[in-house]
């Protein structure tokens, strides 16, 4: 055992109480992300009574780690009371004074401690970490107050992630509130400043989306206004770890919900590769990225400039506009607003892998108001992408530093 650290199975015990009555309806999965999540199965006519209890307060780990991402699905319970598979393993601190479970919890999310688990992970067709294993795992068990003082620090950076999560998540909503009110019910401000279709403002019917639209607006194609789209492919090698002199690689797991890129989850390549094997494909700075293939065909985001120049494959597509009138905050727009979702229906309803062509994407329709319009919706626009970059900067920011107190974890003492 390595000096200061101790066998995790001192210090916690079993938990094994069973759903008698199927007193509780909740049952719950556990994610390789380590949180609790609603189960696949379906509940209706099963006996409940077999299902283990999770008390808050008490952890849950699901044993078997076969095809896992090559994580362990393990939660400490927070908020009421559920139940969980009977395959998964409970257990729960002997003594909050002396081996606090939101620290423990903090140890379990470790990269380290995944790995861990799958090289301790036993069994043939299926792979198992089980309660035996977990009692052996050992890790540094400071005094109670330096473990209070650790959790601490580690929830007011998780506090401020969650908040600025959410500061982003209703910039978006802004947005689309604003897209609602001008490019559905056309109630953008006419030249008086009045609402312009309740004020009387000229439609016509347009065949495209075959509804009316104001007088003076177009619906053109994407490539009418674009100088590139393009996609990328995969390299024959790539770094995964950091290196100031590599360059970014994109794919499409790499897109972020914030519609930024996630850069926890990118992978690098050399200059050389970057500058031949993948020169059609390098990203420049406010390039829209949009996924082509597969279960997240149509997530989408913009490239900042943390991220540039970059390289992606060849399930992300890359749009660059023209030197002209149209920013590519435009498009940005629309797409968080979903204009989208009608082009991803019709293109992908049939297909067994959802996939696009670059063809199908300059083919992509995009709503065109007039010039005062658009320079109007361009002013509006561009202040909430800006605070969103901010934003997203800043969680990139305090996920790495989320990340650096996670990995100190191992010389607490």
């Amino acid at each position: 055992m390595r000096l200061n650290y101790k066998r995790l199975g001192d210090y916690i015990e079993p938990c094994n109480e069973k759903n008698d009555g199927n007193v509780i309806k909740k049952l719950q999965g556990i994610s390789n992300r380590k949180y609790f999540q609603k189960a696949k199965t379906n509940t209706i006519g099963i006996d409940l009574s077999k299902y283990r209890v999770v008390r808050t307060g008490q952890f849950a780990f699901n044993r078997a780690t076969t095809r896992n991402g090559d994580k362990i699905s393990i939660a400490l319970r927070h908020g009421k009371d559920c139940i969980v598979s009977p395959s998964y393993r409970i257990f729960k601190s002997k003594d909050e004074n002396i081996l606090n479970s939101e620290y423990l919890m903090m140890w379990f999310k470790r990269p380290d401690f995944d790995r861990y688990a799958r090289f301790k992970s036993h069994g043939s067709a299926h792979e198992f970490f089980d309660w035996d294993e977990m009692q052996e795992v050992e890790l540094p068990i400071p005094s109670i107050e330096k473990q209070r003082d650790i959790v601490a620090e580690y929830n007011t950076i998780v506090n401020r992630i969650k908040l600025n999560e959410t500061l982003n998540q209703k910039l978006e909503e802004t947005a689309q509130a604003l897209y609602k009110n001008w490019f559905v019910d056309f109630e953008f401000p006419n030249a008086e400043g009045k609402p312009y279709k309740s004020s009387g403002g000229e439609m016509v019917y347009n065949e495209e989306l075959d509804v009316e639209i104001p007088e003076g607006w177009e619906v053109p194609k994407l490539i009418e206004y674009t100088s590139l789209i393009t996609k990328g492919t995969t390299p024959k090698r790539m770094y995964t770890q950091f290196n100031r002199d590599r360059i970014v690689y994109i794919k499409s797991q790499s897109i972020g919900k914030n519609h930024f890129i996630n850069q926890l989850k990118i992978n690098y390549v050399d200059s050389t590769t970057h500058n031949t094997e993948l020169k059609r494909s390098i990203i420049l700075e406010k390039d829209i990225l949009f996924t082509i293939t597969g279960a997240m065909v149509g997530d989408f985001a913009i490239a900042d400039k943390e991220i540039t120049p970059a390289n992606t494959n060849q399930n992300v597509a890359i749009i660059r506009f023209k030197n002209n009138n149209i920013h590519p905050y435009y498009l940005y727009f629309l797409l968080m607003s979903n204009w989208h979702q009608e082009f991803l229906i019709e293109n992908t309803q049939d297909a067994i892998k959802p996939n696009l062509n670059l063809k199908m994407i300059g083919d992509m329709r995009i709503i065109l108001p007039i010039e005062t319009v658009l320079e109007l919706t361009y002013f509006m626009i561009k202040p909430i992408i800006e605070e969103k970059y901010y934003l997203h900067f800043q969680i990139n920011k305090l996920v790495e530093l989320q990340n650096l107190l996670l990995s100190k974890m191992s010389k607490t003492v």
